[in-house]
C-alpha cells in the first residue's frame, strides 16, 4: 500500500505531525511519499532528511502560499502528474492550500474517493487578513469540499468548523498525539524565581505581545518568562524597545533542548490567537505542566479548564490565573499530575496511527 501526504505548509506544526504520521506509516510496512513546497519556515534539507530518512521519499511541489491563480493552476497540475506517476492507494493533504490545491488534483487524477484532508487550523480563522480575506476563504473551503475527499479535524473544534462553516459533510475527528517515545517530567525551575514558559515560533498567531503584557505584569513578583523558539515578531516582545527584565528568549534550539526547558519551568501558558491542535502544549501537559491557555480553537480543546489548567476568556483572566497557580502549589501540583495522566491517555501515537487507518480504510497491524 501506497500512501502520498501532500502539504505547502511543510514547517512548524504541520511538519511534525507529518513527520509523526509519515514516520509510523512506514514503520507499519506501508510505502510512504511526501510531497511538499518549500517556504520561508522549511527547514533546509540536511534537517528534512534527518526528518525523513529511507524509505520515505519526498518530492518537492512548487506551491504559492497566498492566492495566485496562474502559480495555482500550475501547482494543481504538477499534483496531478504526481498523483498519476505515483499512483497511491491514499492521498492525505495537509494545510489549507494544499487542501484546496489537492482536492482539485484529485479529481482531475480519477483519486477523490482516497481523498482526504487535515486542515491543522482553517485558513479563515486568521486574524491578521481583512473579512473579506477571511470570507473567501470560507468560499474556497466550500468549493473545495466539493470535489471530494473526506476531512480529518485534528481537535472537537476543527471538527465543528469543518461541518458548520466549511460544510465539509462526513468530516472526521483525529486528534494530534505527542510524538512516539515522548518520556520524562516536569521538576519544576530550580531557582527562586517561578517560571513561565511558551514554546514554537514568534508569529502573529501565537500573539507575542500578549505574552509580553503578561511579562510586565509579573515583573516585581520573581516570576520568569521564558520563549522558547524564535521568529519574525521577537520585537513584540519588547517593552519600550527592550525585552522585560523578566522575559528571555532561548533563540531556536534542539528539541531535546527545548524539552529540557520545559521540564525546568513550572507553568506553561500559551497566548495564542488561534490554533488547529497545538504539539507544544500536548507536551507540555504530557510533562506535568499545568496551562493557561486562551478560549480559542485547539487551546481550548487540549486543557480542560479547571482540571488541567484553565481557559481563559482574555489577559486579565490569564494574569488572575497565573497567580493563582504561582500562590497555590497544591492546586498547580494536582492539576499537573492530571495533564500528564490525561496526555498519555489521549493522546498516544498509537491511538492515532489506528484511527487514521481506520479512517483511510486499511488494516493497522505492522508488517
Amino acid at each position: 500500500m501506497h500512501i502520498l501526504h501532500i502539504t505547502e505548509a511543510l514547517g512548524g506544526g504541520v511538519l511534525n505531525v507529518v513527520q509523526q504520521v509519515a514516520t509510523r506509516q512506514t514503520e507499519a510496512g506501508l510505502s510512504v511519499t511526501v510531497a511538499h513546497s518549500v517556504r520561508f519556515d522549511t527547514p533546509d534539507e540536511l534537517v528534512l532528511s534527518e526528518m525523513f530518512p529511507s524509505p520515505i521519499r519526498r518530492v518537492i511541489v512548487p506551491m504559492a502560499t497566498n492566492v495566485a491563480p496562474y502559480q495555482d493552476m500550475k501547482a494543481v497540475w504538477r499534483l496531478v502528474r504526481v498523483i498519476r506517476k505515483l499512483n497511491p492507494d491514499v492521498i492525505h493533504l495537509h494545510s489549507s492550500k494544499a487542501g484546496v490545491l489537492g482536492r482539485i488534483a484529485c479529481r482531475l487524477a480519477g483519486k477523490r474517493e482516497r481523498c482526504f484532508y487535515s486542515p491543522h487550523g482553517f485558513s479563515f480563522l486568521r486574524k491578521d487578513v481583512s473579512g473579506f480575506k477571511r470570507a473567501l476563504f470560507v468560499f474556497f473551503e466550500r468549493v473545495a469540499g466539493r470535489f471530494g475527499g473526506t476531512t480529518i479535524a485534528c481537535s472537537p473544534s476543527e471538527l465543528q468548523l469543518a461541518l458548520n462553516t466549511a460544510r465539509h459533510r462526513g468530516a472526521v475527528l483525529v486528534e494530534n498525539s505527542m510524538p512516539a517515545g515522548f518520556s520524562g517530567e516536569a521538576t519544576g525551575s530550580a531557582g527562586t524565581d517561578f517560571v513561565v514558559s511558551t514554546s514554537g515560533r514568534i508569529c502573529f498567531p501565537k500573539n507575542p505581545s500578549a505574552f509580553c503584557d503578561l511579562a510586565l505584569a509579573f515583573r516585581n513578583d520573581s516570576v520568569s518568562f521564558l520563549w522558547i523558539g524564535d521568529g519574525e515578531l521577537r520585537a513584540q516582545l519588547s517593552s519600550g524597545g527592550s525585552l522585560p527584565d523578566n522575559l528571555k528568549i532561548t533563540g531556536w534550539v534542539s528539541r531535546g533542548e527545548a524539552i529540557d526547558y520545559l521540564r525546568g519551568s513550572d507553568l506553561f501558558v500559551m497566548t495564542s490567537l488561534w490554533e488547529g491542535m497545538p504539539l507544544a502544549l500536548i507536551e507540555a501537559q504530557a510533562l506535568g505542566l499545568a496551562a493557561v491557555v486562551p478560549d480559542v480553537e485547539g487551546c481550548k480543546d487540549v486543557v480542560i479548564d479547571g482540571v488541567t489548567g484553565f481557559v481563559c476568556a482574555d489577559v486579565a483572566d490569564m494574569k488572575r490565573k497565573i497567580s493563582l497557580l504561582k500562590s497555590d502549589a497544591e492546586l498547580r501540583k494536582r492539576m499537573g499530575k492530571e495533564a500528564r495522566e490525561q496526555a498519555f491517555k489521549r493522546f498516544s501515537p498509537e491511538r492515532m496511527h489506528q484511527e487514521l487507518m481506520a479512517v483511510y480504510g486499511l488494516p493497522c497491524g505492522d508488517r
